[in-house]
């Protein structure tokens, strides 16, 4: 049942197939969401680093089927963080690819950002250009059966390999999931879920408050 899953996955990765979610859906106010991307942005400027990873739960079909066919955590997709340029890195069927902070979280219903364990900022900083070194390098569709090609990358194994060290070994697993991450590193942000009604309150308040400060500047 599994592999059928994951097969099915594969393939619409594949296919660049972008269904909506069955289960998971955006805010329908696209102000609120915009609103809550901000928020998320803000607070990863502010709580993360370069090296980190982002494991998120996104909007699409896909991601039905990735969290349907992985245990742990309902996540989907993982990525590293590019703090000093606002930037995020991740394998994606189209290939390793990089993508503005904003337009990468305003696709997710969530966000946990885990910082692998034991990693120094130095560390950090060399995970990340790792990992910047493989742009532009296939999608590793094969990866996703536990029959890996070391010229291409599915999303979570490209985040794992750049930031591996002897501490962090993985290589005992045939396929590392974005929940599999989890057990690498310590959670340093939780953004909560986007229509959760203290997220959306949050955000307004923190909308409300910027532009209080820009009236009283003018």
């Amino acid at each position: 049942m599994k592999l059928a899953v994951v097969t099915a996955v594969v393939l619409q990765f594949l296919a660049g197939c972008s269904h909506a979610s069955l289960f998971v859906k955006p805010n329908r106010d696209p102000a609120v969401n915009t609103e809550v991307t901000t928020l998320w942005a803000d607070d990863l400027r502010s709580h993360g680093r370069n090296g980190d990873w982002l494991l998120t739960r996104a909007y699409y079909a896909t991601s039905d089927l990735i969290v349907i066919g992985t245990a742990g955590e309902d996540l989907s997709h993982a990525s590293m963080y590019d703090a000093t340029r606002g930037m995020v890195i991740e394998a994606v069927g189209s290939g390793v690819r990089e993508t503005e902070l904003d337009k990468f979280l305003a696709r997710n219903h969530f966000v946990i950002v885990v910082r692998p364990s034991n990693m120094t900022a130095a560390e950090g900083d060399v995970a990340l250009a790792r990992a910047r070194s493989k742009l532009g390098t296939p999608f590793d569709a094969s990866g996703m059966f536990g029959l890996d090609n070391p010229d291409r990358f599915y999303c979570s194994e490209l985040v794992y390999w750049a930031s591996e060290t002897e501490a962090r070994s993985g290589r005992h697993e045939r396929i590392v999931t974005p929940g599999n991450l989890m057990k690498y590193g310590e959670v340093v942000y939780w953004s909560g879920k986007r229509d959760d009604p203290q997220v959306v309150q949050l955000a307004h308040d923190r909308r409300v408050r910027s532009q209080g400060t820009t009236t009283a500047t003018k």
